[in-house]
């Protein structure tokens, strides 16, 4: 989250701690973007000093597959480069604490390896040198575009302030550059990761359905073997149900994620949810004797089955967020399952 408000002074600090109080009781609970600045905006009203709001940008980043979804109320647009060049991360909103019964736009955007992500207060790009020429959004965005990485970009940001405004001249606004990166890396066969498809479903039962069709008209241009294809869609299937029910607890306001990216070597299904912090469970073969004499409970075969439908299976556990993979080869001969 970066934010900012409007004023200076004691005024100002006292409303950036009641906001920053505020986000961090409602962002593990509602989680989603829009849900928690809509929140905020709702406690902040009745608390603003008049002619004073608060602009801010919230997102929540799935490191495991780059995956963004963001909100915005108000606030400076992040800026990011890509291979493709600079793009913007737009979403509407009103600033927090003007108005009550707003909504907030919220958007996904998936951040490519190599992708970098500007977010920064207006204390740059509205900093004026001695003639009074403003630094300017479009120089922000051009020289995010020359970056190699984050922390090249703002090292290049403040020394060409600095050049732009000069040594007479006093800071006239805060400045809050933030950077997000996601290292480039390159599969087993030495090709980058290119996504074939990036969506959510709502963690309703019966919505697995819909991953399992959406990833099997992803994966159509690979041309899988069809036992293969079937044993996808099953381990598909399985672990998204895993995610809706035990990550997200039915909850259909939680979103499941699911992304579908291939390096030409593997092909690789992330699924992941928002129950973080419990660890998943270990594969363990299920025990059919002791099932059928009720000294082990019916369910528990998840995994095992995800496990033995694809060629490999990780896991990743982070405070927010269960992830699945399911990588099939495309390059190895297939095994005797297929």
């Amino acid at each position: 989250m970066v934010g900012d408000v409007t004023d200076k002074g004691v005024p100002a600090a006292l409303v950036m701690a009641t906001t920053h109080s505020i986000l961090r009781a409602e962002a593990p609970r509602l989680v989603a973007p829009s849900e928690v600045l809509t929140r905020a905006n709702e406690l902040l009203v009745d608390e603003m000093p008049a002619h004073m709001f608060v602009t801010c940008l919230y997102a929540v980043l799935n490191p495991a597959t780059g995956r963004l979804r963001y909100a915005n109320a108000g606030h400076n647009v992040p800026y990011v480069r890509t291979d493709g060049g600079v793009t913007e991360l737009r979403a509407t909103g009103m600033p927090l604490g003007l108005l009550p019964g707003m909504e907030y736009e919220e958007k996904v955007a998936t951040l490519a390896p190599g992708d970098t992500v500007l977010l920064h207060s207006d204390g740059l790009a509205e900093a004026h040198n001695g003639r009074r020429e403003m630094f300017g959004f479009p120089r922000v965005a051009a020289l995010t575009g020359e970056a190699s990485d984050g922390e090249v970009l703002i090292d290049r940001l403040l020394k060409e302030l600095a050049e732009f405004v000069g040594p007479e001249l006093e800071q006239e606004d805060d400045i809050t550059l933030v950077t997000l990166g996601r290292r480039a890396g390159a599969g087993a066969g030495g090709a980058a990761e290119r996504e074939l498809a990036a969506f959510t479903v709502a963690s309703e039962p019966g919505n697995e359905r819909q991953a399992i069709d959406q990833v099997a008209e992803a994966v159509a241009g690979l041309r899988l073997a069809t036992p293969r294809l079937e044993r996808l869609k099953t381990a598909v299937g399985e672990a998204t149900m895993n995610a809706i029910e035990h990550g997200n607890g039915n909850r259909p306001e939680l979103p499941v994620e699911v992304s579908v990216v291939t390096d030409d070597a593997d092909l690789v299904v992330r699924i992941t949810d928002q129950g973080g912090e419990r660890p998943l469970p270990e594969v363990e073969a299920p025990n059919l004797e002791a099932k059928l004499a009720g000294e082990q409970t019916p369910r528990g075969w998840g995994l095992f089955l995800i496990q033995n439908m694809v060629d490999e299976l990780r896991t990743a556990v982070d405070q927010h967020h269960h992830t699945i993979e399911l990588v099939m080869h495309l390059k190895e001969a297939p095994d005797a399952r297929s």
